[in-house]
């Protein structure tokens, strides 16, 4: 399978668990950037980075510097993260909590919901971790960052790219807690899985067969090849 995929104006590419770039229209956007160096990026700094939490395989302080150039912004949640990535990351940080929507280089962003047991919410003002819906190249793209099957997901809206973890180990969803996000709840034109291959199981072709014919299913490779640990 492909790294990446092109979708109307979006390119998309999956670099390691939950680690994306999306190009499209000259900008640039990353999200949860691990083991990403100066290399890796090239020309494709970010104009808006984004974070859905604080852990290890989804926020690493010398892969955002390596993404970011002068006037990238980088969104986290709301739940004390920020003042861990102020004066440590080359870019203007703005905290998020659900609900929140800013616009950052042109690009609408609205953050959203994701928990479970081990991403606690918090009350919804300082929960541990948010997804993002980015609306860029005519299209509402969601990247939920570490999530279980939650109820909220009927409120995002239209979507047409869904990216969801697969993973599960009470990390993430599984493959069928994460078909059925997309089955009945998202229901977005294209699913894309994220969040297996490094630390955790998770099978796509398993949650591409499940998907049947309720959206395309674009299975991503990893650039950096699958990985586990333990």
């Amino acid at each position: 399978m492909p790294s990446n995929t092109t979708i109307g104006q979006l390119e998309i590419t999956r670099y390691v668990q939950s680690t994306i770039k999306i190009k499209v229209g000259g900008k640039v956007i990353w999200i949860d950037p691990v083991m990403i160096n100066a290399e890796h990026v090239g020309n494709d700094k970010a104009d808006v980075l984004l974070v859905t939490h604080e852990h290890g395989d989804h926020f690493n302080v010398d892969a955002i510097n390596a993404c970011v150039k002068q006037g990238t912004t980088l969104a986290c949640p709301k739940s004390g993260m920020a003042s861990k990535i102020w004066g440590s990351v080359k870019a203007e940080v703005s905290a998020m909590k659900e609900g929140d929507t800013h616009t950052f280089a042109d690009i609408p962003v609205r953050a959203v919901p994701g928990y479970n047991n081990f991403h606690p919410r918090n009350g919804i003002v300082d929960s541990f971790n948010v997804g993002y819906i980015i609306t860029v190249g005519g299209q509402r793209i969601l990247h939920t960052g570490d999530t279980g099957l939650i109820n909220e997901f009927k409120t995002f809206g239209a979507l047409d790219v869904a990216m969801v973890p697969i993973g599960g180990s009470g990390y993430t969803m599984d493959e069928t807690e994460g078909a059925k996000a997309v089955n009945e709840m998202l229901k977005p034109k294209v699913a894309i899985p994220i969040h297996y291959g490094f630390a955790t199981g998770g099978d796509p072709n398993k949650f591409k067969q499940l998907i049947g014919a309720h959206a395309q299913v674009h299975i991503l490779d990893a650039v950096f090849g699958p990985m586990r640990r333990g």
